[in-house]
């Protein structure tokens, strides 16, 4: 049995056992942070360069990757690939949803192995697979096998945004994630730009008969893309900060320092099952999770797998026009997230969900135009009003990664919230119905009533965090004296709940 090395009491009163086995990796580091005598702030921010130099590009350049690969369907389906394999409307649905019911089915064991098993490792390995089931796409010859490729690819993303989320909170400090959240999601609009500028080249440019279907080598070199990617994740990304590379060793004794700023450190390899149910029966903030992740998901269902179809068969543009059309949404998810990070940092004093919800109102009246504007530029615009959404997922990954304390608890986490996106994504596509087609009058109602259901949830969000630290406040007065402060209680892998010095970011 562990060793009791520490007994501490949270701030309902309750005693906690810390035992050896159960502590943070982070933990393991202690040693190299007590020889810090003196914090020098601009040593730290060199390193934070170097950090966002070193790892931000990569999880930049994944989530890029990940956004083009989904988005190669929206793409495919105006180049030929519904004609190809005689897909009927009810079935290009079902291509869309597939995918998520394998991300759905996979999520809890994709959580558990990222938690069990080196972090980085995990991720390139689930990346490379999913270049390979990518390439796979294009040797299909009917619906059926198709639905299957992308099944089997919904399982292998069911590794991407917990480990984004959780390497997230590994490297940068509380009042850094909600930028480099922003930065890493808001960059997935270069897959849009590049997904949809080699769709369109091979529209343009392969006219005629080819032994290769344009749609089906659009498959193969985006599929080439995500495992050479792959492969660089693996080389690169250390598996936790203290084995980079590219740190040396006072670099890592600040990395261990920085972490613990933020009451949690690198993570447990430990699976807790009181953790598990402090999540799923206690926790209230993770079912609105979930909910906020289906109130998104599902207008992004919708314009992942139908979005070129609107622009092709709603607007009136041409086919490549549509390819094209498809550029302007991902320059809006580059730059959006960034310059409303720079809003709250300064305007809003870091308060991100205020931020998110001010966004939203913003989705909701574009959705209204898309709904009700008679003029085809007003209802151009409602259109492309989506993509600044990209702001609020971002800002709630990183309320999940700052927010959530505990290893398995931020696991559980983020299986519970990609659940909710996967349910979201599997249901949008549904919205859109062939005997509402072009307009699809439903899925744009669905699109506005998920933006208002998504805007409550946030407010929700806000006065519960607001409540959780002013009653925390309160209860560490109380109990003044009664609560010994312990040595290094950020690294024995406590929950939020737990932890009487955790506060929440808003």
């Amino acid at each position: 049995m562990d060793a009791v090395i520490s007994t501490v009491m949270s701030p309902r009163g309750e005693l906690i056992e810390v035992k050896l086995g159960d502590v943070d990796e982070a933990m393991d580091y202690v040693h190299d942070l007590e020889e810090l005598t003196e914090w020098d702030d601009a040593y730290e921010r060199k390193l934070l360069w170097k950090i966002d130099l070193f790892i931000l590009p990569i999880l930049v350049a994944l989530m890029s990757c990940q956004l083009m690969d989904k988005t190669t369907n929206s793409y495919a389906s105006i180049m030929g690939l519904k004609t190809d394999l005689n897909m009927s409307g009810t079935e290009y649905s079902w291509v869309g949803s597939s995918f998520y019911f394998g991300y759905l089915i996979f999520e809890y064991p994709a959580n558990y192995l990222i938690q069990k098993f080196p972090l980085s490792k995990t991720l390139s390995t689930a990346v490379i697979i999913w270049g390979i089931i990518l390439m796979c796409h294009a040797a299909c010859s009917n619906s059926a096998g198709f639905i299957v490729c992308r099944v089997f690819l919904g399982v292998f993303e069911g590794f991407m945004n917990p480990s984004y989320i959780k390497m997230t909170s590994q490297w940068w400090k509380t009042n850094e994630q909600f930028m480099r959240t922003s930065v890493w999601f808001g960059f997935q609009g270069f897959g849009t730009l590049l997904g949809a500028g080699i769709a369109y080249g091979l529209a343009k440019n392969r006219t005629g008969d080819y032994a290769l279907a344009s749609w089906r080598l659009l498959y193969i070199i985006t599929g080439v893309i995500t495992i050479l990617l792959g492969i660089i994740s693996l080389i690169h990304v250390p598996d936790i900060p203290t084995k980079a590379w590219f740190l040396n060793s006072k670099d890592k004794k600040y990395v261990v320092g920085r972490v613990k700023q933020n009451q949690q450190g690198f993570g447990s390899h430990k699976w807790k099952p009181a953790q598990l149910k402090e999540a799923l029966f206690q926790d209230v903030t993770i079912w609105l999770f979930f909910f906020y992740g289906m109130s998104y998901a599902i207008p992004n269902g919708g314009f992942t797998n139908f979005g070129s179809i609107l622009l092709n068969q709603d607007f009136g543009f041409s086919t490549t026009q549509s390819l094209l059309m498809n550029m302007p949404g991902g320059a809006i998810d580059i730059i959006a997230p960034p310059l409303f990070a720079l809003f709250n940092n300064y305007f809003m004093k870091g308060r991100r969900l205020i931020t998110c919800m001010l966004v939203y109102l913003i989705c909701i009246a574009g959705m209204c135009l898309l709904n009700f504007a008679g003029d085809k530029r007003a209802r151009l615009v409602g259109y492309y009003t989506f993509y600044i959404a990209t702001v609020v997922i971002g800002g709630i990954c990183s309320l999940i990664s700052s927010n959530v304390a505990g290893s398995t608890k931020k696991n559980i986490a983020n299986t519970v919230f990609l659940i909710g996106y996967c349910v979201g994504n599997i249901v949008g596509p549904q919205t859109f119905k062939s005997n509402q087609a072009p307009d699809y009058v439903g899925a744009k109602t669905a699109m506005l009533v998920s933006f208002c259901a998504g805007w409550c949830i946030l407010c929700a969000l806000f006065l519960i965090y607001s409540r959780r630290n002013r009653i925390k406040e309160e209860q560490v007065r109380e109990l003044g004296e009664k609560l010994e402060h312990h040595a290094n209680i950020e690294f024995a892998d406590l929950t939020d709940f737990e932890n009487p010095y955790f506060r929440y970011s808003l």
